[in-house]
């Protein structure tokens, strides 16, 4: 049972990855040349550059890739670590639209949407178009993800460890984030670590109270890939790392204390969707957290100088 549940788990990752793949050069390939220099000029202030990170991460389904951007832009010159600090803000907010696209029900359509995409990216010779295409079919492919990872997780409703493990992280929910930090930082994509919860909602395997923990350590997990990308640059892309991570570390510090109270509330919105509670959690911890820290950009810049001298 366990050989086959792997592959057929590894086999909806995949899929859903070249989903998430797809989308983004699709995205990349309609960018123009002057793509650095709008971001530049569009974050003078928190909101706006709090808003381009949201609709970059939206857009390319990747808050690594936006942050791995934004410490080589700050590596670069062309931007500062302010204007850095409040792209990833939004990049946090961004990169949960994917876990929202997944609770919309387009699994009954997913020939459909392969179908189309094929369709305009072969038939049609307008360069737009053709990514359109491409967006669809790698669209398509993240709900085929999905659907195959939720399939072959099922036989888990049988397995004794895999109960108790869900009642241990509900009684000891600081083992869900160590479970979700290394997780995600093994898989280096937050969107991916949602997706795999939301199948498991789907087979009724977890309930947001065991999701939570496991989402809040997917949130710092998620910051391994710009650590590694600021290996390689100077101090002020090292510095803006260190505010990635910081920026997560104290979201989570902060909601831990009341996640069952936040838990609560989320499955009141939607009580009789797991997989959008999964969503809506994702989301407004990070619509949360981004609120609560705006204020505190200048000093979180001062900590990244501290540590990086």
């Amino acid at each position: 049972m366990l050989p086959s549940l792997a592959l057929g788990l590894i086999f909806g990752l995949l899929i859903f990855f070249a989903g998430i793949l797809i989308m983004s050069k699709a995205v990349t390939n309609t960018a123009n040349q002057q793509f650095r220099k709008w971001v530049s000029f569009f974050t003078g202030n928190p909101i706006s550059g709090i808003l381009v990170g949201t609709i970059i991460t939206g857009i390319t389904q990747s808050s690594s890739g936006t942050t791995v951007m934004v410490v080589s832009l700050v590596n670069s010159g062309v931007m500062n670590l302010y204007q850095a600090t409040a792209i990833i803000m939004g990049a946090n907010i961004g990169t949960t639209f994917t876990a929202q696209l997944i609770s919309f029900d387009f699994f009954s359509i997913i020939p459909h949407l392969m179908f189309i995409g094929v369709l305009l990216y072969h038939l049609h010779f307008h360069p737009t178009i053709r990514q359109l295409g491409r967006f669809t079919f790698g669209f398509s492919l993240l709900f085929l993800g999905i659907q195959l990872m939720s399939r072959s997780l099922e036989p888990l409703k049988d397995m004794a460890d895999f109960q108790q493990l869900m009642l241990s992280i509900e009684n000891r929910p600081f083992r869900g984030v160590l479970i979700g930090l290394f997780t995600t930082a093994i898989i280096q994509s937050s969107s991916t670590g949602v997706a795999i919860l939301q199948s498991l909602s789907l087979q009724g395997l977890i309930r947001i109270t065991q999701a939570m923990p496991i989402i809040l350590g997917q949130n710092i997990g998620t910051c391994f890939t710009t650590i590694l990308s600021a290996l390689a640059v100077d101090k002020n892309g090292k510095r803006a790392a260190i505010i990635h991570l910081l920026f997560n570390i104290v979201g989570v510090i902060l909601l831990y204390p009341f996640m069952e109270q936040f838990s609560y509330c989320i499955a009141r919105l939607t009580p009789l969707n797991p997989v959008r509670q999964i969503a809506n959690a994702h989301t407004i911890f990070n619509i949360i957290n981004t609120i609560v820290l705006i204020p505190f950009i200048r000093q979180m810049v001062w900590i990244s100088q501290k540590i990086i001298k």
